[in-house]
């Protein structure tokens, strides 16, 4: 218990009137809220104007307590976890994680303490360099107030001539085992975001840093060397050709050119690049040529 001593009647006086000054102040803000900068507050506390909060950078695995508010992570190549307190320990207290350009290698672990949740998940993974969340304690658990990933990733690359680019096929067989990249000089869409073409043409590559699953769109329109020829057409990954991609193009006359387009879906890392392969379903000779005429080529990470 604090305890005021008088010394004389004018210092009575004196404390009388801040004892009252408070007890005035504490009624009025109790009814009326607290504000700064502002005489009228219309919520229990009223900001008028900016306020900062406390930023805490980490690059190693932390555990959270009443010193951390929003917190940047900068843990470059090593995998880090960061441990929340309990729940009835801090009801109300919001924490902001946010993933740094200095973690771009490994990712970051936000896990409750003992049996406790984030909104039902045990635990919340990081592996998008960019990623940022923020959460808030019930008091029984952490849910979930907001969350940002990057932008949904995309590239495409594509390629158009009246004249072709010849693809040389070697040996017949059913279409897995003679299947060759469509090598034709590509451009890459200038609105790409998260990829580029690694310098190569005809392929794609995906540089973000998380693993995602993408739709592929791909449209290719060519021409048989020789009239009559059936070619297989896929996308492939890494230089495999994903089996639930293909499509047969059965082609009549050289002097045509048919168009055909394929849909797929393909789980990519980063580095992960996609090609357009062409083999071709025709007995008979040992070599046989698809002429492209045009091809496109698009990823749009889900």
């Amino acid at each position: 218990m604090n305890i005021i001593t008088i010394k004389n009647k004018h210092s009575f006086k004196n404390t009388l009137f801040i004892i009252i000054g408070l007890i005035s102040f504490t009624i009025v803000n109790a009814q009326n809220g607290v504000g700064v900068n502002t005489t009228a507050p219309l919520s229990n506390l009223d900001v008028n104007g900016s306020y900062g909060q406390k930023v805490t950078t980490i690059n190693s695995s932390t555990t959270l307590d009443a010193t951390y508010n929003t917190i940047l992570c900068n843990n470059g190549n090593t995998a880090i976890t960061i441990t929340l307190p309990v729940c009835s320990t801090c009801t109300g207290r919001i924490y902001t994680i946010k993933r740094g350009t200095g973690s771009p290698d490994s990712t970051v672990v936000l896990a409750p303490s003992n049996s406790e949740t984030i909104d039902g998940a045990t635990s919340i993974r990081f592996t998008d360099a960019q990623g940022a969340i923020s959460i808030i304690s019930t008091g029984t658990q952490w849910i979930i107030m907001s969350q940002y990933l990057a932008p949904y990733p995309m590239g495409e690359i594509s390629y158009f001539s009246t004249s072709g680019t010849s693809v040389t096929i070697v040996n017949m067989s059913d279409g897995s085992t003679n299947m060759v990249k469509c090598s034709a000089v590509t451009a890459l869409n200038a609105m790409m975001d998260e990829f580029d073409d690694g310098g190569t043409d005809g392929r794609l590559r995906y540089l973000g840093k998380t693993p995602r699953a993408f739709h592929i769109a791909c449209t290719i329109s060519a021409s048989p060397q020789t009239p009559s020829e059936e070619f297989v057409f896929g996308v492939a990954k890494n230089g495999a050709v994903v089996a639930s991609s293909k499509i047969l193009q059965k082609m009549g006359s050289t002097s045509d050119a048919q168009s055909t387009a394929m849909h797929v879906m393909v789980f990519m890392y980063p580095g992960d690049y996609l090609e357009l392969y062409v083999g071709n379903m025709t007995s008979g000779g040992p070599t046989h040529y698809a002429i492209v005429k045009s091809m496109n080529l698009f990823a749009l990470g889900m």
